[in-house]
């Protein structure tokens, strides 16, 4: 079975910001990035499947988060309660 692909319109005010992301070469790689991104940020997919659906390397996908301040680990809520329950005992041991 053919995969197709959609065609879809971008604004020109969005192609002039998205060019100057420098997350590639050609407007797709770049489109492709940045719809990764904000996918990820809005949790609507995983890390692993944001780098592939960038068509990046784990790795590479990690520095462009990082670079644009955005966390890619996950910390919870139980993250933090277990890390003030550390320093609440660390503190009691002095």
């Amino acid at each position: 079975m053919e995969k197709s692909t959609p065609e879809i319109r971008v604004p020109e005010e969005f192609l002039h910001v998205i060019d100057k992301t420098g997350y590639g070469t050609s407007l797709d790689q770049k489109l492709r990035v940045s719809l990764a991104i904000g996918l990820f940020a809005e949790r609507a997919v995983t890390l692993e499947r944001a780098a592939e659906l960038a068509e990046k390397p784990l790795s590479d996908f990690i520095k462009i988060l990082s670079s644009k301040k955005i966390p890619w680990m996950e910390y919870t809520e139980d993250h933090v309660e277990d890390d003030n329950i550390a320093i609440d005992k660390y503190f009691q041991r002095e």
